[in-house]
């Protein structure tokens, strides 16, 4: 029942993830941030069984963190995405993660980036990605309004109607986390249902 949204603007990337921690028909929680910041400029979206969840976003983070005091520097948008695939990758032939991911970020060099990936492991760079049920109604929904040029606030106004949309189509809704990524760094927004 998990919920996982993000789509490129024309200054960044917004996300949104769902709060909630569910076992069954049981809710566990309602104020979990599934959405993890790897570095002042990416953002890890996840989704999948609570332990896997934790368990690999923490892996990816601290290992990404110890590459940069190697190293010096940070990895960009695309070399992260490619290093947590190629993690996935070689955990699906031990001892598998089911997590599915989305990995936002903003480079100086190339702008704002996307990518999808699931528990499998494949990667795809995208405008706009969902992950859960939510997929189903909101795919559509951001293919006819999503545009890469949109403003912050268009953005912001188009994630509450996606919001809006699950709430009048999906019989689960709960409380969200909404993160942007720019050249500013990350930062949450403040984000009520009406």
């Amino acid at each position: 029942m998990e919920t996982l949204l993000s789509f490129i603007i024309a200054d960044g990337v917004l996300c949104l993830a769902d709060a909630s921690i569910n076992h069954s028909i049981v809710k566990m929680k309602d104020d979990e941030d599934k959405i993890m910041v790897l570095d002042q400029h990416k953002l890890l979206l996840t989704a999948g069984e609570p332990g896997d969840r934790v368990q690999f976003t923490e892996y990816i983070s601290k290992n990404l963190k110890l590459y940069q005091l190697r190293n010096g520097y940070t990895l960009s948008t695309s070399a992260v995405a490619n290093y947590v695939r190629s993690e996935l990758a070689t955990a699906l032939r031990r001892s598998p993660y089911n997590v599915n991911l989305l990995i936002a970020g903003f480079d100086k060099e190339t702008g704002p980036a996307l990518f999808y990936m699931d528990y499998l492991g494949s990667l795809q760079k995208l405008d706009f990605g969902c992950h859960g049920y939510a997929a189903y109604f909101l795919l559509g929904l951001l293919d006819r309004h999503h545009k890469k040029d949109l403003t912050f606030e268009q953005g912001v106004e188009l994630m509450h109607l996606c919001c809006k949309e699950l709430q009048t189509r999906f019989l689960v809704s709960g409380k969200y986390v909404l993160k942007f990524v720019s050249k500013e760094g990350t930062k949450v927004i403040p984000f009520a249902l009406s």
